[in-house]
């Protein structure tokens, strides 16, 4: 299935109105990916290593943050300078801070794994 066809789909099942929401929908499906990737690299055993699971959201919250501070110095630098960073983008940071939220909510809810 082509992607457009799939987040068509998705705009009709959840009733999408808005235009925003269906771009939403878009970098939802770009972030799901992404985090499907990284995954595959990664695994989940760099976010878990605890069965406790407020201590993983902790550590969650704090890699979260993380990625809201590179952002913030990524926007202080192209403010001064002019321009996209050159080793890491602004989008790549919003997508890994979108995909925090979601670890975030996946190990809340005992999923994670």
């Amino acid at each position: 299935m082509e992607i457009e066809q799939l987040q068509n789909q998705i705009v009709s099942a959840l009733e999408i109105k808005t235009d925003m929401g269906k771009e939403a929908v878009n970098v939802f499906l770009e972030c799901m990916s992404l985090l499907d990737k990284k995954q595959q690299d990664y695994g989940s055993s760099n976010i878990a290593p605890s069965k406790d699971v407020d201590f993983n959201l902790l550590g969650v919250s704090f890699r979260t943050n993380d990625k809201v501070q590179r952002a913030f110095n990524l926007l202080k630098t192209k403010m001064r300078q002019g321009g996209e960073p050159n080793n890491e983008s602004l989008e790549d940071t919003f997508k890994d801070t979108v995909n925090y939220g979601v670890i975030s909510t996946l190990v809340h809810r005992g999923i994670w794994k």
